[in-house]
């Protein structure tokens, strides 16, 4: 062995990887034809997160190793690393064997291509084999978390850290599996745990962000990775989810700069490619940021490469291109949805059951709520998901006697309080009535505690499945109805990237989002037909067009003094700074009517879904 050899050997023993690194590469000089020393070579740049300098070492290590598949896979794993899949792919193809590390090598492979669904039968099928092997365990936890699936992600991450408990990495992905299964708050509580255990560690910090930025607090987001910034300036996590923060507070200038910074920190482009995209398209080079976003690997992010593709080709009249785009959006969103179809499904025939409910024998059988309210009953800003509902409460927000709570979990805590759902109506006296009013009011001062004196004004864009609990808790409560054209709601809705939840997987599928509407559109008409609800219906189209003559009689509806402030709907955006709504960059423009009858653009791809709107389009008066 050359001297220079074990001289690597022992630095890498003692973690000195730099100087292994350069005795390394130092002996592979004087022995050419020393495939394990290749490798080893190779092995330490990746073990130095520098895969661009190990791949020729490996490949190399490959040639001259041709019958041993260990020099093949750390290429393939190599190859990964600097984004080169399909290379990545072919390597694994032509290596012999069917090992526990070509297992992994595989799932890594399918994970990076966003193939969730097939990563995690491989790891599995690793960790079977070695149920040791904590980093496939960390690994599967990864993919569940992709898949929704939180509590698979809690097993499979807990099986890893009692394997290495001193691993912080682990116990940060313990606090992404506990969000994805619903316990963001718990998660936060492990990932501050971790900072506090790791003070030097700025990507527990990042971990903090994500979990802050998921409990609706933004701030507190940028907050946990400006610390994580000033431990480590070029933290590549930290940059690119802060530039994410800054274009979805619409803060552009900021996130110019700090796009500038990427190079400087390291950054690859295809990792920051569409958030350049974005900055891009906000900047108007619409060919620049189409470049941008197709440079991007599908597998980091396919649904929002497909959506900002989408969006890019719309704006250039490529229409054809623009809903293949979309399409490839929804198709990856759901790909990474276990049971999409199904959830969509779900919904609908809930809403189907609640039509069915909503009977006037029914509604016959409530018993008088006639008791006086403590406090004001707040107002609702219900319609369907684009149909103006963003805009109309950007502008509300603009006045100074009013709060808007922008699809805040507050009714929800109603209804989780009515166990047994709103079959129970007919059930509630007095008391029961109260304790629902209590819960709701309780909620709102925790969520927002500063709606103390002001018009609230509770958003939510499918609220208007509620109805009759909205009625029966609050009967003299103000709705305001945001319509729309509803072939343009329906092809909006499908061209925007929503978080599948519930209701909202019914957007994956065009067919699923007309019979979506369809359904609850009906329920809406039959709710509107049944109680004496206090409704006031305001038009997306009229708003665009005419917001004076929209915005008055709305202020009127809602008892609120004129105040001009109600016009300024970019002045409200920015001051608000955060919209939790993928509207975020739309209200923060002037008014503009191109989303007026954009449908029209794509007749032919809607035309499977018109029988399902044109019924609607008539009873609404809009033209098709």
């Amino acid at each position: 062995m050359p001297p220079k050899a074990r001289e690597a050997i022992e630095l890498a023993r003692r973690g000195e990887l730099a100087g292994a690194i350069r005795s390394g590469e130092a002996a592979a000089r004087e022995a050419p034809d020393n495939g394990g020393l290749r490798l080893f070579v190779g092995m330490l740049h990746a073990k130095r997160n520098d895969p661009a300098h190990a791949v020729p070492h490996l490949r190399e290590a490959a040639a001259l190793m041709p019958g041993h598949p260990l020099p093949r896979l750390e290429l393939a794993r190599a190859l990964v690393g600097v984004d080169r899949v399909e290379d990545a792919e072919r390597v694994v193809a032509e290596t012999p064997g069917d090992t526990v590390e070509a297992l992994r090598v595989r799932a890594l492979i399918a994970a990076r291509r966003g193939a969730h669904d097939s990563a995690a039968p491989l790891y599995r099928a690793a960790v079977a084999r070695d149920p040791r092997d904590f980093e496939s365990w960390g690994s599967l936890a990864a993919c569940l978390i992709a898949l929704g699936d939180g509590a698979g992600a809690i097993d499979a991450v807990m099986r890893a850290l009692a394997l290495r408990p001193d691993l912080a990495s682990l116990r940060l992905r313990l606090a992404e599996a506990q969000a994805a299964a619903g316990q963001a708050e718990a998660g936060l509580e492990s990932a501050r745990a971790v900072a506090q255990a790791a003070p030097r560690d700025p990507l527990a910090r990042v971990a903090i962000a994500r979990l802050e930025d998921l409990c609706g607090r933004p701030q507190a987001a940028e907050a946990a990775l400006m610390e994580a910034l000033a431990l480590d300036p070029a933290c590549p996590p930290a940059l690119l989810a802060l530039g994410d923060l800054l274009e979805r507070d619409n803060r552009v200038d900021d996130l110019e700069a700090l796009v500038a910074r990427f190079p400087a920190a390291g950054i690859p482009p295809a990792e920051s490619a569409l958030l350049r995209s974005r900055l891009l398209y906000r900047r108007g080079d619409d060919e620049a940021a189409l470049a941008a976003a197709r440079s991007a690997p599908q597998g980091i992010d396919g649904g929002g490469r497909g959506h900002m593709i989408g969006r890019i080709c719309d704006r250039l009249g490529r229409h054809e291109e623009a809903f293949a785009a979309f399409t490839e959006m929804n198709r990856a969103t759901a790909a990474s949805l276990p049971g999409a179809a199904r959830i969509a499904a779900d919904y609908r025939d809930h809403v189907d059951r609640l039509d069915r409910i909503t009977t006037p024998g029914w509604y016959g059988r409530w018993a008088a709520a006639a008791s006086a309210l403590k406090r004001p009953p707040p107002s609702f800003l219900f319609g369907f998901p684009r149909s103006g509902t963003t805009l109309i409460d950007t502008m509300l927000a603009g006045h100074p006697g009013v709060i808007v709570l922008e699809e805040r979990p507050i009714l929800h805590a109603v209804a989780e309080r009515l166990a047994g759902g709103i079959e129970r109506l007919t059930e509630l006296d007095e008391p029961d009535i109260e304790a629902l009013r209590e819960a709701y009011f309780d909620a709102l001062d925790k969520e927002a505690p500063e709606a103390a004196g002001k018009q609230v004004i509770d958003k939510l864009p499918l609220g208007m499945v509620d109805a009759a609990l909205v009625h029966r808790i609050f009967p003299d409560a103000r709705i305001v109805f945001a319509e729309r054209h509803p072939c343009d709601v329906v092809l909006s809705g499908f061209m925007t990237r929503f978080d599948p939840k519930g209701g909202m997987a019914n957007f994956l599928d065009l067919q699923d989002l007309a019979k979506l509407y369809d359904a609850v559109m009906s329920y809406w008409r039959r709710c509107r037909a049944l109680f004496p609800l206090d409704v006031h219906t305001i038009r997306y189209e009229r708003v665009i067009e005419d917001p004076e003559g929209a915005m008055k009689p709305l202020a009127d509806f809602l008892g609120l003094a004129w105040d001009p402030r109600l016009l300024d709907h970019r002045s409200s955006a920015r001051a608000r700074a955060y919209i939790g709504t993928p509207s975020y960059a739309q209200v923060a423009e002037p008014l503009y009517t191109s989303a007026h009858g954009r449908w029209r653009n794509y007749r032919a791809q809607l035309a499977p879904v018109l029988p399902v709107l044109a019924p609607w389009c008539e009873k609404m008066g809009y033209a098709l």
